[in-house]
């Protein structure tokens, strides 16, 4: 009835306006997310939708301090405890995670990442809640200032990178495809996959499994200075002895990272098939969408399956493939967090803080 009651929306132009950015958004999301989801873009768009149109119906209620404003504020009310609580439950499981990983996989600077961080976030309010109580200097005062900023900018990309992330697990490949490429690691005792090597392969195995007459594996990796046969090598024995035909099993060997896996198997597929074909890749779900953004810089707009982790790895992968995607796009991220600290130190000299 709302909807219909167009007197109404001429009467009251602000829900209109929040209604107009709120499909503005959506639309740009819809169309960002078709021909690139694998930017942080996806995650800003999907929170500036729910943004705007929690806007709209809030403004568009008709029983102001009623039904749906009641429920915006339920439903705001839940949102900030879950995410106290979440926040919780996410330093606790990072601390607990962390110090599992450290026993199982030994000690690495990669390894304490998710300590360093997760100390750094606690941290960082302390010392920015009492700092006029331990720095007395105005440049430390103006370096904690300039860290928190750093602070909550990581912590924001963060939200995006996990939301994007999100979307593009929840809309992984499965249907049949033409070729599915197969991201390499490395190797045990230098010729034996690895369980998380052998995870992404059994993913990619199981989509080949949809169509096994016109599918191709392409595994994907070159030889390590320390590994006595290629990572293709290495997955093409093991996609063997799960039952795998060797004519439908393609080897790329001369990749060296994710970047070049996606640039070196387009090649191969196209020398091996002249006609247009439909790719997908396989690998880690914490790897999906950094593996996805770099298929799409070689030109293949594609969707990918990924393999479960061990929780205790898994939580500390994502934080390692963050960071990668923040120093893949450093140039832009310099410049926003530049005029942030611009505007901060204007706000400081000018007196406002």
């Amino acid at each position: 009835m709302l909807l219909m009651d167009f007197s109404w929306f001429m009467e009251n132009p602000l829900p209109v306006a929040a209604l107009v950015f709120h499909l503005f958004f959506l639309l740009w999301f819809i169309n960002s997310f078709y021909f690139n989801r694998y930017r942080l873009r996806s995650g800003v768009l999907f929170f500036l939708c729910l943004l705007s149109l929690a806007v709209f119906l809030f403004l568009a209620d008709p029983t102001p301090g009623q039904i749906m404003t009641s429920v915006l504020f339920l439903l705001s009310a839940l949102l900030i405890l879950l995410v106290i609580f979440g926040g919780i439950l996410l330093v606790v499981s990072m601390l607990y995670n962390g110090v599992i990983l450290l026993r199982k996989e030994g000690i690495s600077f990669h390894n304490c990442l998710s300590l360093i961080i997760v100390i750094h976030v606690i941290m960082t309010p302390v010392i920015i809640a009492n700092y006029d109580k331990i720095i007395q200097h105005e440049a430390i005062e103006i370096l904690v200032g300039i860290n928190g900023i750093l602070t909550i900018y990581l912590l924001l990309m963060a939200v995006f990178y996990v939301t994007s992330g999100i979307l593009v697990i929840v809309t992984s490949q499965h249907r049949a495809v033409d070729y599915i490429i197969v991201l390499g690691c490395g190797l045990r005792k230098g010729k034996e996959v690895t369980p998380l090597l052998a995870g992404r392969v059994d993913r990619a195995i199981r989509l080949y499994r949809k169509a096994p007459q016109r599918s191709y594996l392409v595994m994907s990796g070159g030889q390590g200075d320390d590994e006595e046969i290629s990572e293709a090598a290495a997955m093409k024995n093991y996609a063997l002895s799960k039952g795998i035909q060797e004519n439908h099993i393609l080897l790329e060997e001369n990749s060296v990272n994710t970047e070049e896996n996606m640039a070196f198997s387009k090649k191969l597929i196209e020398s091996h098939c002249p006609f247009k074909c439909k790719i997908s890749y396989a690998t880690n779900r914490y790897h999906q969408f950094r593996a996805g953004a770099y298929a799409h810089d070689a030109g293949m707009n594609i969707r990918g399956v990924g393999s479960r982790t061990k929780t205790y790895y898994e939580q500390n992968a994502i934080i390692r493939e963050f960071l990668a995607m923040i120093h893949r796009d450093q140039k832009m991220h310099m410049i926003f967090l530049s005029i942030l600290v611009m505007l901060y130190l204007y706000t400081v000299y000018s007196g406002v803080l």
